[in-house]
């Protein structure tokens, strides 16, 4: 079976969608878990995903150093469809710091890098030599690859612009982190009617897998965003699990640092068993 794709996004910064990609990448790639082949993506230029799976000094050195970090991907698809096979800008080695790191082999990233911040502002409207378009780019990489996935996650940048609509465009699916605030919530409302338009534009069926509640801390005012969001069927459907507010990742993430599941996603270990159990039946396999 080919891979689900999924993206996580939400035009609101700071709902901890950089964290749940990495979480469940980890817990559905780890050994003692479901022992899935999973294929996380860095599509935002802050590049915090990238930093949390692998080390500095490797992306530096064999991939960054050799253009083969996503934005000279989009600057320069002709070269990467022509000569570098898909294989050399995926990270598959020294994944991730939770014990035992054997046990990811089956976890691999397509690493970012800075510069896609302005790389993304300076695309053509088309790569005329190989008849592509920008936003047809992160599906035409991923077309050899699904058969070798269980799941290709993408972290994306909260905002929309083509790099993102290539995400869309790649994606069976959609998880929208959100806080519990109403400028979160404001972030959900504009961000399904960007879905709606790219859908319509684009003759695309990108669905929401759900609404997933982050930084969840229990207060009278969350309780009733929840009640809210939960009941509105114009909301994509709330996961059970929460983010808890008093979640946290452990400090120091360098690959040196060996940390069990519990160790490194400390309280909020349970919450993303939990999440990684639903996400399964929610999208499949």
């Amino acid at each position: 079976m080919t891979a689900k794709v999924i993206s996580i996004c939400n035009l609101k910064g700071g709902v901890g969608k950089t964290t749940i990609v990495m979480a469940l990448a980890e817990y559905l790639a780890g050994d003692t878990m479901y022992k899935k082949r999973v294929l996380a993506i860095d599509l935002d230029p802050q590049t915090n995903l990238t930093s949390a799976l692998m080390s500095e000094d490797v992306w530096e050195r064999q991939f960054e150093s050799k253009r083969l970090t996503l934005p000279y991907l989009f600057k320069d698809p002709e070269y990467f469809l022509e000569n570098v096979k898909s294989e050399n800008f995926i990270v598959k080695q020294n994944i991730s710091n939770v014990r035992n790191r054997n046990s990811f082999a089956q976890l691999h990233l397509i690493p970012s890098s800075p510069r896609l911040f302005e790389i993304q502002e300076e695309l053509p409207s088309g790569y005329y030599s190989c008849n592509l378009k920008p936003v047809e780019l992160i599906r035409t990489i991923l077309k050899p690859l699904l058969n070798n996935y269980d799941y290709i996650l993408i972290d994306c940048a909260p905002n929309i612009n083509t790099v993102i609509k290539s995400a869309f465009l790649a994606s069976d699916g959609l998880i929208i982190p959100c806080v519990l605030n109403r400028m979160s919530i404001h972030g959900l409302d504009l961000l399904l009617e960007q879905i709606e338009k790219f859908n319509r534009y684009y003759i695309h069926n990108l669905k929401t897998v759900g609404t997933l509640i982050s930084r969840y801390n229990g207060t009278k005012v969350q309780t009733e965003h929840l009640n809210s969001i939960s009941v509105n069927p114009f909301y994509p459907p709330v996961f059970e699990s929460k983010i808890l507010e008093r979640a946290k990742i452990a400090e120091g993430l360098e690959l040196s640092n060996y940390l069990t599941y519990k160790q490194k996603y400390d309280d909020s270990h349970d919450s993303m068993v939990k999440l990684t159990k639903e996400f399964i039946q929610r999208v499949g396999k």
